[in-house]
Parts: structure tokens; C-alpha cells; sequence
């Protein structure tokens, strides 16, 4: 709390220039582009960890079977610089940890990275056949206009109980979430009451046009990360549990109720592997209690370089978005409208 206090003056300089540059691009100061197709926007406030990849694939899911579908994202922490478009030799390293995991999901999906989205865009529709553009974490890069911007926000992490860099965790002041069209409340309890939904809408105080949707993470079974035909995980098995995202808790506690945890190892969002991590990797699953090593699905995309040892012992734990109080409809007819609507714009 202490350091807080000493940091709360640079984030007040630090909200200040973040104010100036959003009223720069909403006097058309700074220039946003836009798009003759529809371009959807998902991103957060908040710093890692909200669940932008689960309702991602969720919108993936929703559109890809009826339309020419590509995600573009800056593919954060990749080896790589400049504009790519993924192809059949593209890795976690070439396009990005969550890029990748999303692209060997769904094998139709154009997947483009850029750190400048405009540029981004451009290759995406000189190269391919795209209809509709999915942008990854893109809330605060507002060089492309969004047609529609999802917003989502970690129920365990309200925006109004923090604060901006580097006293908090906030990207910006809790007012951008203005420019959002849907609001999605993830991470919820699966059991959240109605009158809880009711206190959260009071204290997010959303405009009257915004959708505001509550959503849950539902872990699937695990999954070997060395795929073979019916191999089922053995229930209450000892294993390291091992996790390199934002926030970890979530998963440790739910492995801790599938199994017998021995020890948790943790690493920083989109950690790259090094030699010492595998010897130290190696060490744990060499004790002799230690039966597995279980991980999230985005680590899983980086164990490419695992030796087969670690490989061999190793499952993750595939997640899905599941939107409560029965208004799944809603949302996906919110999208598919928003879809159909803008495709003869161009």
C-alpha cells in the first residue's frame, strides 16, 4: 500500500497522457482508419489475465463456419518483428504464444501479426479473401476503427477498486470503458446470483446502449500434450502443476481439485523456455511422487522444444467461455447482426 502511495503521482501524469491521447482520436486529431469490412475489437483495461482468449475463440467458434474469418494481434513477446502472416511453418515464436494456440484450433482461420494494426489490416486484405477481421487485444490501439468493441473485464479485478499505471493495474482510467459496445464480466462464479449481477451493474455504471453479459471459465478435461487416441487422465494423479500466465490462480486451484498437487511452478505471462527452466522442470518431475506435469493451453503451445521426457508426462487444461443467465443468445445475435449488417460495405 505503502509503494502505492509513492506511485499514485506518476500515474496521475501517467492518466493525464492517456486522457490527451483519447481526446486526440476522438477529435480526429490522431487518425483511426476505417474499414470497408466488419472489424470486431476485443481488449481490456485491465492487465492480463481478463480472458480475451477464451472469447476470442468463442467468436471464432460463432463466425468461422459462414465467413472468411482472420484474427489479427500484435502477437505479444514473439521472436519476430513486423507484419507476418501465419503459415503452415509459423510458431509460438514466429506469431506469438495465443496467435498460434488459436490457429492450430481452427485450421480455416487467417491469422496476421502486426505491432501497427493498420499495417496489419493492409496485408490481411492484399493477401487473402478476408470478410471479417477479429482484432486481439486491441482496446487501447485505435489506429483502426472498430465497427464493434467488446470490452472485457475481470470480476475479481473491478475496474473501480483500481487505478492506472504504475500504481495500479489499469491501461487507462476506468472512463474508457465508455468506448466499448458489449461489456463482458468474466472469470464470474458459475453460481452468481442475480442480485450479485445486480451490484456489479450499479458499480460499473455502463451507459443505457451498452450490452453488459456475465461470463464463467469452464475448464475442459485434461489433454496430452503428446496427442495419442484415448489417453484419459487418471484421476487424483500427483503432478506439478505449471503455469506462465497473468494469473495463475484460477488454474492451481482448480488442478489442485483434480489432483494430487505436489508443487506449482510459475513463470511470467508468455515466458519463453530456458535451458535452466528445463533442467529445473526436469528436476521436479524426476521426484519420485510425481507422476505428470499439468499445464494451461497457452504453455502447452510453447513446450515445441520440451525434450520428450517432459513432453511424454505432460497435459494441459483446454478452457471455455460460457456466458450465464441464459443470454448466450443475445450476445451471438448481437455479433451475427452486427456481421450481417456491415458486409456490403465495402
Amino acid at each position: 500500500m505503502q509503494l502505492r502511495k509513492i506511485l499514485y503521482p506518476f500515474s496521475l501524469i501517467y492518466a493525464i497522457v492517456v486522457i490527451i491521447r483519447n481526446w486526440c482520436f476522438d477529435k480526429g486529431i490522431l487518425k483511426s482508419t476505417t474499414y470497408g469490412i466488419p472489424v470486431i475489437s476485443v481488449g481490456n483495461i485491465t492487465v492480463g489475465g481478463t480472458g480475451k482468449t477464451p472469447l476470442s475463440e468463442y467468436i471464432i467458434r460463432l463466425l468461422i463456419g459462414n465467413y472468411q474469418l482472420a484474427l489479427l494481434s500484435r502477437g505479444y513477446k514473439r521472436k519476430t518483428k513486423g507484419t507476418l502472416l501465419a503459415n503452415k511453418s509459423s510458431s509460438a515464436e514466429t506469431i506469438g504464444d495465443e496467435p498460434f494456440q488459436i490457429k492450430q484450433k481452427f485450421e480455416k482461420l487467417r491469422v496476421a501479426v502486426a505491432e501497427k494494426r493498420v499495417e496489419g489490416m493492409d496485408l490481411l486484405l492484399r493477401n487473402t479473401n478476408t470478410q471479417v477481421v477479429l482484432m486481439d487485444d486491441a482496446y487501447q490501439h485505435r489506429y483502426v476503427t472498430p465497427g464493434l468493441s467488446i470490452l472485457v473485464i475481470d470480476y475479481n479485478r473491478p475496474l473501480w477498486k483500481d487505478c492506472v499505471f504504475p500504481a495500479g493495474n489499469l491501461r487507462e482510467t476506468k472512463n474508457g470503458q465508455k468506448r466499448a459496445d458489449i461489456i463482458i464480466v468474466n472469470k464470474c462464479p458459475a453460481s452468481m446470483r442475480l442480485e450479485d449481477r445486480d451490484k456489479w451493474l450499479s458499480k460499473l455504471k455502463a451507459r443505457g446502449d451498452q450490452e453488459v453479459y456475465f461470463t464463467t471459465v469452464k475448464y475442459d478435461e485434461p489433454v496430452a500434450v503428446k496427442h495419442e487416441a484415448n489417453k484419459l487422465f487418471p484421476a487424483k494423479l500427483p503432478v506439478v502443476a505449471l503455469a506462465g500466465i497473468a494469473q495463475p490462480k484460477g488454474f492451481f486451484e482448480h488442478v489442485a481439485k483434480k489432483c494430487e498437487l505436489v508443487k506449482t511452478m510459475t513463470y511470467p505471462d508468455h515466458h519463453h523456455f530456458s535451458d535452466g527452466d528445463l533442467m529445473e522442470i526436469e528436476h521436479q518431475l524426476s521426484q519420485n511422487k510425481v507422476k505428470a506435469l499439468i499445464t494451461t493451453e497457452k504453455d502447452a503451445v510453447r513446450f515445441a522444444k520440451m525434450p520428450e521426457e517432459i513432453k511424454t508426462m505432460s497435459w494441459y487444461i483446454p478452457i471455455k467461455l460460457i456466458v450465464l443467465f441464459d443470454e448466450e443468445e443475445r450476445l451471438e445475435n448481437t455479433i451475427l447482426n452486427y456481421v450481417r449488417e456491415n458486409q456490403n460495405n465495402g
